[in-house]
């Protein structure tokens, strides 16, 4: 047994077979069907009722069967659009969690990388309170914008409303291994909603080092906004993303609104099932998201990167899966309203 804050869990390395079998009888819940991708059986979304971020985080994580990051450098994505306080940005604790889990699975080094949308990064942190967190759990610390012209590199994105692609930090190749944790909320000022496909614009330039075109300008005075958020998540390919719901935003956002508490940790290495389980969430909590009338996979963010290949296409293609009875029941209500927008088509 390791203790882990305030509570206690046994840890256990599971065969492939022992996993499906004791998460089956734990009180699995799925949305069945085939998809291209992570898997024959859907994009696995592991979901946790709690009001223990500390243990949603490493249960969603085990949910999904571990991970292995084998000595490798991890940049790590959270949400600091500004230094307001959770659901705003992200949780100390979610911060300190997510951290213990990386390290856990063998994670060399992990790096917070981050460029704020309100502020300049380094300032937006100290006042959130976050560099002392991230010294004391022995992270690096990336401000994206203090990086000069050879940090970036250019990303074409043929097809899309971006007029000359975006810039993403240099260091996203192919070989990097990216982790987000990401918030959720309504926004206000364009996008509908923030999970993780709109937290991925804080991976981008907001203005280009070479001849200072500002990027983010061109995407908030952009009628095609969703479209635009998705469409700049082709630069790069996340390992894992963790929504933190313990709070929402169900209207206003991104920095201040009305609040929900679902109390629920979900994880996926999909982007787009992740995105649609996280409107479920707001839908379940009394928000309206513009676009989502006919349908959460109608939502302008998730049907452009469903359409791009980012990940499900469907609600036929999320797997919900859970570890205990109120997880269960919690997920089962999220998958009715995912049915229900997929038969609103």
């Amino acid at each position: 047994m390791k203790r882990r804050g305030r509570y206690t869990m046994a840890y256990m390395r599971l065969t492939r077979r022992e996993f499906h079998r004791m998460t089956a009888m734990a009180g699995m819940s799925l949305i069945g069907g085939a998809r291209r991708g992570p898997g024959a059986a859907g994009s696995p979304v592991a979901l946790v009722k709690t009001g223990n971020r500390h243990y949603g985080i490493h249960r969603a994580v085990e949910l999904l069967g571990g991970d292995d990051f084998g000595g490798r450098d991890v940049y790590l994505k959270a949400s600091y659009n500004s230094a307001d306080p959770f659901p705003a940005s992200t949780h100390p604790e979610a911060l300190r969690a997510l951290a213990g889990v990386l390290f856990r699975f063998g994670a060399r080094r992990v790096t917070l990388v981050e460029r704020s949308g309100m502020g300049r990064t380094r300032a937006v942190l100290r006042r959130a309170g976050a560099l002392g967190l991230i010294r004391e759990l022995g992270l690096g610390f990336l401000p994206l914008e203090e990086g000069g012209g050879a940090d970036w590199r250019r990303v074409e994105l043929p097809g899309s409303h971006w007029s000359r692609g975006v810039e993403i930090p240099a260091f996203l190749d192919d070989e990097a291994c990216v982790v987000q944790l990401c918030n959720l909320k309504t926004h206000r000022f364009g996008g509908g909603y923030s999970a993780s496909l709109k937290n991925s614009v804080g991976l981008l330039a907001k203005t280009s080092p070479e001849d200072g075109y500002n990027y983010m300008v061109e995407l908030h005075a952009s009628p095609d906004q969703c479209l635009m958020i998705a469409e700049a998540n082709q630069a790069y390919i996340p390992r894992l993303v963790v929504m933190d719901a313990g709070a929402v935003f169900v209207s206003g956002g991104p920095e201040a609104g009305e609040e929900a508490h679902p109390g629920v940790v979900a994880a996926s290495a999909d982007r787009v099932a992740l995105d649609a389980v996280g409107l479920a969430i707001l839908q379940a909590s009394g928000a309206w998201i513009p676009g989502t009338q006919k349908g959460i996979f109608m939502q302008g963010q998730v049907a452009r990167a469903a359409e791009l290949g980012l990940g499900a296409r469907s609600p036929a293609e999320i797997r919900l899966v859970t570890g205990d009875a109120p997880s269960a029941a919690y997920a089962s209500r999220l998958e009715r309203l995912l049915l229900q927008s997929a038969e609103s088509r």
